[in-house]
């Protein structure tokens, strides 16, 4: 009977502790904690960022004169992983790749002349994207309105159909050297140079692109966004671009001063002169102050279509060039700036600033000397634009070979909020469809590579 007693009472215990922990599961037999129950861990997948071809009017204006050659490069796009296209509509001749009140229909680009089987370039590719799901940006050049072959001299375009208009509202660079202090060149003139820009401060020149950017998105509101190319000075050729009475008016309005003379800003040895970072602000100042008029006429409009704008992503050379893509927070040092040169930053008046990572050097090992890298280019952004707008970062097909074309892909969809890859014909000529799609892969599928590629360099 007290065998039995034993046997009842440890049996009634056992029962006790079974019943607490089922009452109770942090407890168990020795009085310790279990440990937690390991969930599953599902990695978060990444967000689907804008993946963008840019089809550059020139190099593609005889394969797209048909629906056919439309169609066939739009499905390559979209088979290689890409929901967007950036789309030149008016390229540096001045006309226009869209039914147009205002410029005339781009049916000539430089030695060729095409016959197209639709009626609207800019709508066709329109209507095709919308069912392959594809969004449209479109691309203008901003102030060039003239085009010239540097190798044979052919001219066309706006500015030389009327030029009694246009001709003296070209940029204009000195002549710099021993003697030529006083020396002026109209871009128009210069064999050198192969698109014709107008001066962004002549208001002529200012409300005919505000009538162009009204126009395209009036027009066609199924746009997503407007890209600015060319809004700024010409690139350096011996000297600085603005030289121009409009400009060294501009430049006397802006600081209220007298009308400098040239040698005052740029020295005839090509030296910094007095005024020189003066004159770095003031056309910074008036580069911004046309976007500005650009983004309030587009908003007033169609307030989704955002502003795009494109520009290296080597930001301390463009102060050369008037184009200050930074935030106004960003505080610049040099001798080249002004205590108020950061108040022209533009970042802010952007939807988006797609960086030009266009090196042939992907990553910061391969040169660690240089910041002209992919890798770099596409960290650093934020340094300067502070968080006022979106980031794409872009990559020159044309310098890249089949696994740094990957890398450079993978880079700018990891560190930026999307991607382009400049441009279809180099992708087309170089075979780069492929390595494209695995850079995006790279990224939207990070399981199906082994380790994060960046480790690996």
């Amino acid at each position: 009977m007290k065998i039995k007693k034993y046997l009842w009472a440890v049996a009634a215990i056992t029962m006790a502790f079974t019943t607490a922990c089922n009452d109770d599961d942090t407890i168990d037999y020795f009085g310790q904690a279990p440990e937690p129950p390991v969930p599953d861990i599902v990695p978060e997948a990444p967000t689907i960022k804008p993946k963008a071809m840019w089809i550059d009017a020139h190099a593609n204006f005889q394969k797209l004169a048909t629906k056919a050659g439309i169609d066939a490069e739009l499905k390559k796009i979209k088979d290689n992983g890409m929901n967007m296209i950036y789309l030149d509509v008016k390229p540096g001749n001045g006309y226009a790749l869209y039914k147009s009140d205002i410029l005339p229909y781009c049916n000539t680009l430089g030695e060729m002349t095409v016959t197209r089987d639709y009626d609207d370039y800019l709508q066709y590719f329109l209507d095709k994207c919308e069912e392959m799901e594809i969004d449209v940006v479109a691309s203008i050049v901003a102030t060039g309105f003239g085009y010239r072959n540097v190798n044979t001299g052919l001219t066309q375009g706006l500015i030389y159909d009327q030029k009694e208009k246009w001709y003296d509202k070209c940029q204009v660079r000195s002549v710099l050297g021993a003697g030529n202090g006083s020396k002026t060149v109209n871009i128009a003139d210069d064999p050198a140079q192969g698109v014709i820009m107008l001066t962004p401060r002549s208001p002529e020149v200012q409300n005919f692109v505000l009538q162009i950017c009204s126009e395209i998105v009036t027009k066609y509101p199924k746009i997503k966004g407007l890209s600015l190319d060319y809004l700024r000075y010409c690139n350096n050729d011996g000297g600085y671009f603005g030289m121009g009475d409009i400009d060294l008016n501009g430049y006397a309005e802006y600081w209220n001063e007298p009308k400098p003379q040239m040698t005052e800003i740029v020295t005839e040895g090509n030296g910094i002169g007095p005024k020189f970072a003066k004159w770095i602000e003031y056309r910074s100042a008036t580069v911004k102050e046309l976007l500005s008029k650009i983004r309030t006429t587009v908003k007033a409009i169609n307030p989704n279509c955002e502003i795009h704008l494109w520009a290296s992503g080597d930001w301390r050379s463009r102060y050369s060039i008037g184009q200050n893509w930074a935030s106004t927070k960003y505080i610049p040092s040099g001798a080249q700036y002004t205590s108020t040169y950061n108040n022209t930053g533009f970042a802010a008046l952007l939807d988006v600033f797609v960086t030009g990572a266009y090196s042939e050097k992907v990553w910061i090992s391969e040169d660690p000397s240089t910041t002209w890298t992919v890798e770099n280019f596409v960290k650093t952004w934020d340094d300067f634009i502070m968080g006022d707008c979106k980031c794409y970062g872009s990559i020159a097909a044309y310098a890249l070979d089949q696994a740094k074309n990957s890398d450079a892909t993978y880079l700018c969809l990891k560190y930026t909020d999307g991607y382009m890859t400049f441009e279809l014909s180099h992708v087309n000529n170089r075979g780069l469809w492929d390595s494209t799609l695995e850079g995006i892969k790279r990224y939207e599928d990070p399981n199906s590579f082994a380790q994060d590629d960046d480790e690996l360099f």
